[in-house]
């Protein structure tokens, strides 16, 4: 299970787009303000969700209290899924941590 601690704050990377196509939510990074189509990353609604709460401002522990409302899990569970999301972003270069 991956760590994070839930007073940490995080914000989209400044060279990202998040963008609505259709059903589909997609994150592409941007390079020299030409979009990497190597490099898009569609998100599932929940995840498409915590991105949308992800202001830079909100700590983690309020992003899973969140999820919990709206999509009726375990904060176990939720705190779980929304640590491994976050490491999955961050690792990709999508998000960054807010002092």
């Amino acid at each position: 299970m991956v760590e994070t601690p839930s007073a940490s704050a995080f914000r989209p990377a400044p060279d990202v787009v998040f963008r609505r196509v259709g059903e589909e939510a997609v994150i592409v990074q941007l390079r020299q303000n030409v979009g990497n189509l190597e490099w898009v990353y569609t998100l599932s609604p929940v995840a498409a969700r915590v991105w949308q709460l992800l202001d830079g401002v909100r700590p983690v522990g309020d992003v899973v209290a969140a999820v919990c409302e709206e999509y009726e899990v375990q904060e176990s569970e939720a705190a779980a899924d929304v640590a491994e999301l976050l490491a999955a972003l961050r690792e990709a270069g999508l998000i960054v941590e807010t002092e």
